[in-house]
């Protein structure tokens, strides 16, 4: 399945190298999660980012889950006490 990477700006102005770079990371972690067969914690995710060779701190990757969520591009779900999982709408 072919996936066109989105920009996530408003402005029409040329994107930045390290912008394009942020929204490549973006789109991989969105393509990550939707082939994902059950949802998976955050800590899973940041993980396996890490084993692939992508160098991220777990407090960024956070901050990109949150504005994918936000964006409503993956799904948090809530499923015990501080415990959340990620998924695909």
């Amino acid at each position: 399945m072919e996936r066109q990477l989105q920009t996530y700006r408003s402005s029409k102005s040329r994107l930045t190298t390290k912008q394009l770079e942020y929204n490549k990371t973006n789109d991989l972690i969105v393509v990550f999660i939707e082939m994902l067969t059950e949802p998976k914690d955050a800590e899973f995710l940041w993980l396996e980012f890490k084993k692939k060779g992508y160098k991220m701190s777990i407090s960024s990757f956070y901050g990109r889950l949150k504005k994918l969520v936000d964006a409503g591009l993956i799904v948090k779900i809530h499923i015990a006490n501080n415990k959340y999982v990620y998924n695909h709408p």
